[in-house]
């Protein structure tokens, strides 16, 4: 029987699991992946796993918590699932396991029900439920494993209700495939709190996924459904404005801090009220460009906009003097209520803005150059730091019937800004001269 001092990975591999392509139970592989997984469970108390399909994520998960149970003293553990059936068939997994399990096991101290399994030695009980915030609440778990954590209706009231018990001292594991960016995984993936360890599982790491398989795992899926389900894609609907943009290829491995020689700075503000938002960049001599820092706001007046910008300068130990200009929505040039527009009122505080009238494709298509152009060539990067950007790049899409970007309110106000930038560095005709290093070893693009 697994004790305290029982590894999570000696567990794992005496587990054997079911497969659909297989007639008798098959022992869990010793692929790298998987033991990189089983590792990163014993030493990460809060981890999230973006995954491929098909990569035992599942399983994997269900053993995770019933070791958990038999081994970690009194107390609940936890799956959620999207729904009433996927909550069924990982109990029912979990219930194979048992059966299957190559050591000892306690099995005759089992007691199952309908929601799980309870251990009365151990004092241990495992409940499978289907993620809703009714039954989550007043459950404090010491486990908690979220299966397709992206795929989860009501996720933002169901984390709610669960992250009080991961505060207060409890393990969580999340695993998804991406479904967008608009859900608690993708958020929790892509914040800058580094709160969570994230981990990712390509397909290309199962050994058993060759060429074969690849071709007749795409038949059928559009190349937008292919790149969500299986090259960790947090893109949303088809029809993405920004489909060059590979979270892989253009963020940057590090944070990246503003100062390389001969840089020359930037910010790009979009002035909406409901979401106002600024991105900083920093431009080298060779025209390569980096957004070192996102930010977007909550129905701001343009004062408390101002206030905001300057802290994030402060962050760097910069301020307006150390940028070039800002490039901004020219509707901000119009006067509002007060008769003062935004732009009048930056101006005012010593902000130096530069603003030109541009149609929106045209402005997406300047955007997508930088992304990669004809030649092949990437002129910008992104810092992890850049969450909303991130976000933005993945959710960004076109409207239906229509030749414009979705307005939604979520996406579109961060990628504007980006826009307002690129668009009048474009058509700045006066490049001002090169700012000093402030901060040395700033990593190249």
């Amino acid at each position: 029987m697994p004790n305290s001092h029982t590894s999570f990975s000696s567990f794992l591999f005496q587990c054997r699991t079911e497969d659909p392509d297989h007639f008798e139970p098959r022992p869990v592989t010793k692929f790298d992946y998987v033991e990189t997984f089983a590792s990163l469970l014993e030493q990460q108390n809060r981890l999230i796993v973006v995954k491929s399909r098909q990569m035992m994520a599942s399983w994997i998960g269900c053993a995770y918590i019933l070791h958990r149970a038999l081994t970690h003293g009194p107390g609940i553990h936890l799956v959620l699932s999207k729904e009433e059936r996927s909550a069924k068939l990982l109990i029912e997994r979990i219930q194979k396991l048992i059966e299957y399990f190559e050591g000892e096991l306690p099995t005759d101290t089992i007691k199952p029900s309908k929601l799980g399994m309870a251990f009365p030695e151990l004092g241990s009980r495992i409940l499978s439920l289907p993620a809703a915030p009714f039954a989550v609440r007043g459950i404090s778990p010491r486990t908690v494993f979220w299966d397709e954590m992206a795929f989860t209706p009501s996720d933002e009231e169901i984390w709610s209700a669960v992250k009080p018990a991961i505060d207060s001292g409890g393990s969580f594991l999340g695993v998804s495939t991406p479904n967008g960016p608009s859900n608690v995984f993708s958020r929790l993936v892509h914040s800058r709190d580094k709160e969570f360890y994230i981990h990712r599982m390509h397909y290309s790491e199962n050994k058993d996924k060759d060429q074969k398989w690849e071709v007749g795992a795409r038949a059928g899926l559009s190349d937008a459904k292919w790149r969500r389900e299986y090259e960790l894609s947090f893109e949303g609907a088809e029809g993405k404005v920004y489909d060059q943009f590979d979270n892989q290829v253009h963020v940057l491995e590090e944070e990246y801090i503003p100062g390389k020689p001969g840089g020359m700075l930037y910010r790009g503000i979009d002035f909406g009220y409901l979401k106002p938002a600024v991105v900083w960049a920093e431009l080298d001599s060779e025209g390569r460009m980096v957004i070192f820092d996102s930010l977007v706001g909550n129905k701001w007046l343009i004062s408390q906009l101002m206030v905001e910008i300057e802290a994030v300068d402060a962050r760097y130990g910069l301020s307006e003097k150390d940028f070039v200009w800002s490039g901004v929505d020219p509707a901000g040039a119009s006067g509002n209520d007060s008769g003062i527009s935004s732009v009048e009122q930056m101006h005012e505080k010593g902000y130096k803005i530069l603003y030109s009238p541009s149609s929106i494709n045209a402005g997406v298509e300047v955007v997508r150059s930088m992304l990669l152009d004809a030649n092949g060539e990437i002129k910008l990067k992104v810092s992890p730091r850049c969450s909303e950007l991130i976000t933005g790049f993945e959710g960004y899409v076109w409207a239906k019937n229509s030749e414009l970007p979705e307005k939604d309110g979520i996406h579109d106000h961060v990628m504007d800004a980006l826009r307002y930038l690129l668009v009048n560095l474009k058509r700045s005709s006066h490049p001002p001269p090169a700012l000093t290093a402030r901060v040395a070893g700033v990593p190249n693009l």
